[in-house]
């Protein structure tokens, strides 16, 4: 398999489509092949649960007039789908700039209709696109992959431990292209199985990175025209859309081949069930080339169809953008319709799911006039949002904003109580005994903390991160070792992890004095840095201050003494080890040492060392003594 290569699959089908990966492209031919079956109009739609993970896939935040109330992986897979249309979508093939892309070319009897964002999977046949976070199905190099059957639905799903990217500009080497991605698998949808051409959107392998199979090629379309019929002169055909987009407003529909009486519109249903908001038994005019419709109650931003008095692939037009709004005054503004949850903790931080239409540019969302701790616009119809602090036993409005306007629920979002805190695991759990340690408290609720202590000692500088986790520098502890983690709340019992945090030591270098001096009445040094631990990284001593080349011998105690030794004082008595030490021309000794994994913690060990010096009085001079403390 080629590197950064992964597989491109379709499963759960009547005829099975093997996922393959080869060494090199073979030379481009008509190699498309057809898995059986194929999506009749009323299988036209797609929806979008948009669950992934990593920030790539919904960091494209800029709105486009081609995809109206929508951005990130929402917009990625609409365009992606939107490749596959009959002509030019929305009449330009406008909104994928990546190497002058036109999207919409197919030539076939076939187009697509966004039916809206989902909050589960919708099913295998419910032909909605989402993350499969638990990876079932995603073995063997698999991004993604189709389930059918496809005459009765469909569901695409994205695989995880990859990293998705929504474009539109450039998608990094280590990144895949989730617009291209889904280009192949709905060509599953579609009804094709694996192109044997290696420039093909259906070719059974992609790279990642930008993908150029984002764009159908010849096969690709051959394909399709075979399973729906090339594009016929009858079909309807939108160029247009004029008039006021908003609700109850008459809109002109502009275009060709509609019947004279008994057309239908078909919206994008705020209801977001798969099934298109209609408007039934209209007549055109000037030859069935104008509509008039009136933009019906829970019509929403996303597409506008026509489907004349007629059955069959032929019967469908073109899908055109359509943006509540969009043409004329008045606008798209916010249109908040539920939340969930309706109660808050005081302390704020609970995640609400406000509902409704009309989020996509949102600003600003405020909750009892309080501007929320962070939102997350999911799509036109969902925000994501962490309730601000309120007033205990208080209910307030929940209020959205955006450019075109301003969308109250009043008195929605109750505030009743701190719940107690509730906390499981510390992340480090270790740290350095003279504190200092930033460490992340996490578990069920750590909203309305009074504080958290480690062994008893108040931690400092304790932040709230999100409902379940706070940041906290651990104090200084007392000993090394494990100590309690508590947390404390305005109500109930404080919550205790037993053993939460081990502090740890690297031991410690403690000097004592006084040394003897030598020649010039210079008193040598010896001092000490690194690790003392058993079967630590290891220590460094270091001697300095002594007679250039001078030789001399370090001694070694397990107890501490206090002895007169010429003129000095002996701190090493009984002495345990002797070794030869031996100074360099600028009179610096440095010994480097590990504490061997066999010797006992609290361990101690006492040095000292004496050189020969003629110019010191009894002829030595004698370093400090140095207490090597074990953790």
């Amino acid at each position: 398999m080629m590197n950064g290569k992964k597989i491109l699959a379709a499963s759960g089908l009547a005829v099975a489509v093997t996922a393959v990966s080869m060494m090199s492209a073979p030379a481009s031919t008509t190699a498309y092949t057809l898995i059986g079956g194929s999506l009749g109009t009323g299988q036209r739609d797609f929806r979008v649960w948009n669950n992934f993970t990593n920030s790539a896939a919904n960091n494209n935040t800029t709105p486009d007039a081609q995809f109206p109330g929508q951005t990130g992986a929402v917009m990625a897979l609409w365009k992606g789908v939107a490749e596959w249309a009959s002509v030019p979508y929305g009449g330009t093939g406008a909104g994928d700039p990546v190497g002058g892309n036109i999207l919409g070319d197919s030539g076939a009897n076939f187009d697509a209709h966004f039916q809206g964002t989902l909050t589960a999977n919708g099913g295998t046949n419910g032909n909605g696109m989402s993350f499969q976070a638990n990876g079932s199905g995603c073995g063997g190099g698999t991004l993604a992959y189709m389930q059918g059957p496809i005459s009765d639905g469909w569901t695409i799903r994205f695989c995880p431990s990859i990293t998705w990217a929504d474009g539109p500009g450039t998608i990094g080497g280590s990144q895949f292209d989730l617009q291209g991605v889904a280009c192949h698998e709905y060509g599953h949808a579609l009804g094709l199985g694996h192109s044997g051409s290696g420039g093909a959107t259906m070719f059974p392998s992609i790279g990642n990175g930008q993908e150029s199979a984002r764009s159908t090629t010849n096969d690709d379309r051959a394909g399709a025209q075979a399973v729906y019929g090339v594009i016929s002169g009858s079909k309807p055909q939108i160029n247009g859309i004029s008039g006021t987009q908003t609700i109850g407003s008459a809109i002109t529909i502009n275009g060709s081949n509609f019947s004279t009486s008994n057309n239908e519109v078909w919206f994008t249903n705020s209801a977001a069930t798969g099934t298109a908001l209609k408007v039934l038994g209209l007549s055109s005019t000037g030859g069935g080339t104008q509509i008039v419709v009136n933009v019906p109650n829970g019509a929403v931003d996303g597409s506008i169809l026509v489907k004349k008095n007629a059955s069959g692939n032929t019967s469908l037009s073109d899908v055109w953008p359509f943006d509540i709004g969009g043409g004329g005054p008045g606008g798209d503004p916010p249109n908040v319709t539920s939340i969930n949850p309706s109660v808050s903790q005081t302390g704020g931080w609970t995640e609400i799911t406000i509902s409704g239409f009309g989020f996509a540019g949102t600003t600003d969302v405020e909750f009892g006039g309080v501007d929320v701790l962070s939102f997350n616009v999911i799509s036109g119809s969902s925000i994501v949002a962490e309730a601000p602090p309120g007033v205990q036993f208080s209910t307030v409005d929940v209020t959205v904003t955006d450019a075109e306007g301003t969308s109250t629920l009043p008195n929605s979002l109750f505030y009743s109580f701190n719940l107690s805190p509730n906390i499981t695991s510390v992340s480090p759990d270790e740290g350095p005994i003279t504190g200092g340690t930033v460490v992340t408290v996490s578990g069920g609720n750590v909203v309305g903390n009074t504080g958290v202590t480690f062994d008893g000692v108040p931690g400092t500088s304790v932040q709230i991160l999100s409902q379940t986790s706070a940041r906290v520098t651990t104090p200084a502890g007392s000993s090394a070792g494990d100590v309690n983690v508590a947390m404390s709340g305005s109500t109930g019992a404080p919550s205790v992890i037993a053993d939460g945090f081990t502090y740890t030591s690297d031991g410690a270098f403690v000097p004592l004095e006084p040394g003897h001096p030598g020649t010039g009445g210079i008193i040598p040094s010896l001092t000490g840095t690194g690790d003392l631990s058993p079967g630590g990284s290891g220590f460094s001593l270091n001697s300095f201050g002594i007679q250039p080349n001078a030789s001399g011998v370090m001694f070694v105690s397990l107890a501490q003494a206090s002895l007169p030794f010429k003129g000095g004082t002996l701190y090493t008595f009984p002495i345990a080890l002797q070794i030869n030490v031996q100074a360099n021309f600028l009179g610096l000794v440095t010994i480097p040492g590990v504490i061997d994994v066999t010797i006992p913690g609290g361990s101690s060990f006492v040095l000292q060392q004496i050189f020969g010096d003629a110019g010191a009085s009894n002829g030595i001079s004698m370093t400090n003594g140095l207490v090597l403390q074990i953790p």
